[in-house]
């Protein structure tokens, strides 16, 4: 069983251990009936009961809800295993496939905890998939932009309308034409007039070349709100930034 386009790499180890776990459930099983051939059929199940269950033993079959293909099955995997009465996906394939089947009662009663193997290997497999489809959803259609030195990269009193990640290089924030911090690489910049839905406070001009990484104000939300982390690490630059700027009011307060 496998995602019908690139997986990580944690639902590959799942794939394998259901497998495993699937090889191990079947070994000793026999088919309660003939092999069956299908060459391109959208409904393998159109035909069976809700007691036999079928084993891929050649090709390669989908399973489809709601007119999309949601993961792919190869020789080893079972399709007709009992599920909850609610809206369900179809089982079909669109070349030469072979399955054989078995009778229901002695999949999930012969080794109940072989059987009760697999489920927790299915169980951990589909939970990979659908973490992975959370964060494909949630990936924020961020833009890379390149600044030479000199340039402005946020221009005080404009809109906040974007978050930025400073990739390579260095930058100086500005207020009012006076430096008022530093930003290096990999540092967050430009949230916090996007949380208070304000106008920037300031200019942030590149010191050096740079690559920056920018995020609608909407997208981020989304992203802070599935990744919370970006938070704490949000708080620890504002944290150090105000260190920054007590530093350099007291070194203010100390020459005058």
């Amino acid at each position: 069983m496998y995602l019908p386009h690139k997986q990580s790499d944690t639902i590959t180890d799942c794939a394998a251990q259901l497998d495993e776990a699937g090889a191990e459930l079947m070994a000793s099983l026999s088919p309660c009936g003939a092999p069956v051939n299908h060459n391109t059929n959208h409904d393998l199940l159109a035909e069976s009961d809700n007691q036999t269950v079928w084993l891929i033993t050649d090709g390669e079959a989908y399973y489809r809800v709601g007119g999309k293909q949601v993961v792919r099955l190869s020789a080893g995997d079972l399709i007709g295993l009992p599920t909850l009465d609610c809206e369900q996906g179809v089982y079909g394939t669109t070349g030469p496939l072979t399955m054989e089947p078995y009778r229901l009662v002695d999949i999930t009663g012969r080794h109940p905890t072989r059987f009760i193997r697999y489920l927790i290997c299915a169980n951990a497999f589909h939970r990979a998939a659908l973490a992975q489809e959370i964060r494909a959803e949630f990936q924020p259609s961020a833009g890379f932009m390149h600044f030479h030195a000199g340039e402005t990269i946020i221009q005080q009193g404009a809109e906040a309308d974007r978050v930025y990640t400073l990739l390579e290089g260095e930058a100086h924030a500005l207020r009012d034409g006076v430096k008022v911090g530093e930003i290096q690489a990999d540092e967050i910049f430009g949230a916090l007039a996007v949380f208070t839905r304000q106008k920037r406070m300031a200019s942030v001009v590149a010191v050096s070349d740079c690559t920056v990484l920018a995020v609608r104000k909407e997208e981020f939300a989304d992203l802070v709100e599935l990744q919370p982390q970006i938070c704490l690490g949000l708080v620890e630059e504002l944290a150090a930034k105000i260190n920054q700027l007590n530093g350099q009011l007291l070194a203010s307060q100390a020459k005058g």
